[in-house]
């Protein structure tokens, strides 16, 4: 599934890439099952790319890296689905919100979906357990997206309909150990 030809490095201390490709959705899930299991503190993961491209499919197993066995379903119409499990240091939680159907990402449109407690959550010491917080069409919220985060952004093979492409780029240290430990790097 990581094609190890693909990986690129990048320079700029705090930031690496990783180019992944996906033959059907049970390899997305497992992508995002590796991802999910690399996570070590809170993290904000900004998804983008066309409809279609994975971007659920991925964060379903993004859930079951977490340990979560609630079935993650798409939040397009309710805008934001928590799923939790354990409580205190022990706790896992993961967000996931789709920003699609808001106008511009307004802070004021932010704010009536918890978007800015959410990011105060992502600051919450270790005690308050695990969260990942992660956003469908995150690219809609140009400035409100937070300096720290892995972006991944999907694409569908012209040539192959059920093959994805991932591009993972991280901004800061939990992603990049995220990336590290996905090349085997950590």
């Amino acid at each position: 599934m990581i094609n190890p030809s693909l990986r690129q490095s990048d320079p700029h201390p705090g930031q690496s890439h990783l180019l992944c490709t996906t033959r059907g959705p049970d390899e997305t899930v497992d992508l995002g099952r590796r991802v999910g299991e690399s996570v070590r503190s809170n993290l904000f993961v900004a998804l983008s790319g066309d409809l279609g491209t994975g971007k659920t499919t991925l964060t379903q197993g993004i859930a079951i890296g977490l340990g979560l066995t609630d079935g993650v379903t798409s939040p397009t119409f309710t805008l934001v689905n928590e799923y939790v499990r354990g409580r205190g240091p022990q706790c896992r939680r993961l967000v996931h919100m789709d920003v699609y159907r808001l106008e511009g990402g307004s802070a004021a449109e932010l704010d009536g979906i918890g978007f800015g407690d959410l990011l105060d959550d992502l600051d919450a010491p270790d005690d308050f357990g695990l969260l990942v917080l992660v956003v469908e069409w995150a690219d809609r919220l140009a400035a409100n997206v937070p300096a720290d985060r892995l972006e991944i952004t999907g694409c569908v093979d012209e040539d192959e309909p059920d093959v994805r492409r991932f591009h993972l780029q991280a901004w800061g240290e939990a992603a990049t150990e995220i990336v590290q430990r996905l090349t085997g790097g950590v």
